[in-house]
């Protein structure tokens, strides 16, 4: 069970006005303001609290499992410095993905999640989508094809090819994810200039991510293509709601629970007991 605390309040300002259609709110790495990130209990907070889209990242155990893990290193999330790339997923399994740095010993209990479980979970509520970030680092050690087809089988094993959506800063990600699938893809900015936007011209995303602080302020500026932006991150309701009002539809948080309390910004409410 999750706890709400003081996110049943209604968050409501007369200062703050939508000027069109709420945007869609995406829990990054799940509820990670308020939950250890990239677990599974971060992502049923946030589904708990009204998110219907979910953003995570994977790294990649040495015998090739695919792991919810942002870092290389698990010392943040588990208090050991070892690299995820050299360490078998049972013993990822046996630590406690607890971020001791943030939250102390509050999650002590709280274990780290494969793909495959979280994928399994997501099969349950088939209204979530999800994006899945293929991280660099493991590219970098165990290439594309291996990275992503294991992805790709957690995903075809679940039968959630519809809830998910390969992303990734890696332009080579998306190419190989079209010739082996027929999943959406989003590609991540890794800078805003005429190189990267020849690359999203080629590319033709289903969506594209970008830092709210690479997105340049005319908005006449802002490339135009048949994909969807995606803004990260948006943490309070002023700035999301500043955001929307830009055309930007999409947008990540990583403070869902207090996003959703804003009776403009809740597009999706948690379902009463």
């Amino acid at each position: 069970m999750v706890d709400n605390g003081e996110d049943d309040l209604l968050v409501t300002s007369d200062d703050l006005r939508l000027e069109g259609a709420p945007p869609i709110l995406v829990a990054h790495r799940g509820y990670s303001g308020r939950y250890p990130e990239n677990t599974l209990l971060a992502y049923e907070a946030a589904y708990q609290h009204g998110a219907r889209f979910m953003e995570l990242d994977l790294q990649m155990t040495v015998d090739h499992v695919p792991i919810l893990h942002h870092d290389v290193s698990l010392a943040r999330m588990a208090g050991i410095d070892v690299d995820i790339r050299d360490t078998q997923a049972k013993h990822i399994k046996a630590m406690r993905a607890s971020y001791p740095a943030r939250f102390a010993t509050e999650f002590n209990d709280n274990p780290f999640t494969t793909f495959k479980k979280y994928a399994k979970w997501v099969a349950t509520v088939p209204e979530v989508t999800t994006f899945v970030e293929i991280k660099q680092e493991s590219i970098d050690r165990f290439g594309i094809p291996l990275f992503v087809d294991q992805v790709e089988h957690c995903i075809n094993k679940t039968n959630t090819a519809t809830q998910c959506v390969i992303i990734s800063f890696n332009a080579d990600v998306i190419d190989y994810t079209r010739k082996t699938a027929s999943l959406r893809t989003g590609w991540v900015l890794p800078a805003w200039n005429d190189q990267t936007e020849a690359i999203a011209q080629r590319l033709q995303p289903d969506f594209i991510f970008c830092d709210k602080n690479l997105l340049p302020t005319e908005d006449e500026q802002i490339w135009r293509g048949n994909w969807e932006w995606a803004i990260y991150n948006l943490d309070d309701v002023p700035s999301a709601i500043q955001m929307a009002n830009r055309g930007m539809h999409y947008l990540e948080t990583n403070q869902i629970g207090t996003l959703m309390r804003h009776d403009g910004l809740a597009n999706r409410r948690p379902k009463t007991p």
